[in-house]
């Protein structure tokens, strides 16, 4: 008898493709249902503690929000922006008709005036300062 052995060779992508399929054919069975994982991934996402700016901060206190709450925030500050805009749009001729009415009454000239004083008397304080040194050498030093 020979001592002669058989060799099979293979090449690595066909072994790295074949490992990979087993590897997440393994890992899918281990998930169970995916529906309820991305029920749980979302949920867990949405009630996940941030910052007032939706971030996750570094610092465990300023992570007292819900990432919901902060979404529902933002959304509610956008769409109350959006609409006082265009209630302004369409009462900007009430609005300064209004704004020309008080800066017309005398207690409102006279603050405005007051402050256009206070403001020209700051403008002209002096804030400059100037040093002189005098230093007297002897003849000798030279």
């Amino acid at each position: 008898m020979g001592t002669e052995m058989a060799t099979l060779k293979l090449d690595d992508s066909v072994v790295r493709s074949i490992l990979e399929k087993q590897i997440q054919t393994a890992i899918i069975s281990q998930l169970g249902n995916g529906e309820e994982l991305i029920g749980s991934a979302v949920s867990k996402a949405l009630s996940e503690k941030c910052d007032s700016g939706g971030k996750q901060s570094r610092y465990s206190s300023d992570n007292k929000y819900d990432f919901l709450e902060v979404l529902a925030v933002k959304s509610i500050r956008e769409a109350a922006t959006k609409a006082l805009q265009t209630w302004l749009e369409g009462n900007a001729e009430k609005i300064k008709l209004a704004v020309l009415k008080e800066l017309k009454k005398p207690s409102r000239q006279r603050s405005i005036a007051v402050a256009y004083a206070n403001q020209i008397e700051k403008s002209l304080e002096c804030h400059w300062r100037m040093n002189c040194d005098i230093k007297f050498n002897n003849i000798e030093d030279k």
